[in-house]
């Protein structure tokens, strides 16, 4: 009796990283074209859109030529509440429209996006509900985007406990979990405004937590987005290139992963392990 081959299952954590997420539009391009299986994903932050808006399936050149086209000021809606700079209200509409209106759990592929419970420093893991809720949390850097209240806790980017969602990921029931890490290079030049201040210091925090969560990945994809900014959105198109290079470049190391994951399984199966 032959043995039905079955392939490996993967979920992807895509990390947070503001404009430099990008860069997993690219990476899901090059997956989606190379037929790499994509059965589950775990995001964080920008990561959380990328991977509900792929989850949608939303057309990824459609993404592309949106994100390198639209005016992203028009979402920033600065009001200078008292908790935060923005409020964030314009990107629900948006993330709604982009996701056709659907719920998590809804999603052709199975989506889990990350938050913070600013009362008790918990990972808040969204697996079902409202997408845009759940995203609204997700992007909400401490500091420039006003807390999420929700359910009687006070939401923040989920960037703050697990900048590349690998744990969260590996809880999804896949054999193999991939992270794509965008967090790029710091600037050397000196914050010019409180803006800057507050970005640059998510970023070292997220940085130095994201070698951390990474290790316990069975493989990291590092797209070289250099000193994009977080908020530099008009290098979207960089970021997207970037991406597509980088995932070209793993490609054999995902296969020569995907095939020694299947060799070791059917070598259990055979000796009964």
């Amino acid at each position: 009796m032959t043995m039905r081959r079955q392939r490996p299952r993967i979920a992807w954590a895509l990390g947070g990283g503001g404009a430099r997420g990008f860069a997993h539009l690219g990476v899901l391009k090059v997956l989606k074209e190379e037929n790499i299986p994509v059965d589950a994903l775990s995001g964080t932050s920008m990561g959380a859109v990328m991977a509900v808006l792929f989850a949608a399936g939303t057309d990824l050149k459609y993404l592309s030529a949106l994100a390198t086209s639209i005016s992203w000021e028009k979402f920033v809606d600065l009001r200078f509440p008292r908790y935060g700079l923005v409020e964030g209200k314009r990107i629900i509409p948006l993330i709604r429209l982009l996701t056709k209106g659907k719920k998590l759990e809804e999603l052709e592929i199975p989506v889990r996006v990350i938050a913070t419970d600013l009362l008790t420093g918990e990972e808040i893991v969204f697996d079902q509900g409202e997408i845009e809720t759940a995203v609204r949390a997700s992007i909400s850097i401490p500091g420039i985007f006003t807390p999420l209240p929700y359910e009687n806790r006070i939401l923040v980017d989920g960037g703050v406990v697990a900048g590349v969602p690998v744990a969260a990921a590996a809880e999804m029931g896949m054999d193999l979990v991939i992270a794509i890490n965008v967090a790029g290079e710091l600037d050397s030049e000196a914050p010019r405004s409180v803006f800057d201040i507050l970005y640059r210091t998510f970023e070292i925090m997220s940085k130095r937590l994201d070698g951390i969560q990474t290790e316990k990945a069975d493989l990291v994809l590092s797209p070289e987005v250099g000193k994009v900014g977080t908020v530099q959105f008009y290098r979207a198109e960089e970021c997207i290139e970037k991406g597509e290079i980088a995932a070209r470049e793993a490609l054999p190391e995902i296969k020569r992963v995907l095939e020694e994951f299947q060799y070791k399984k059917e070598e259990r199966a055979e000796y009964g392990a």
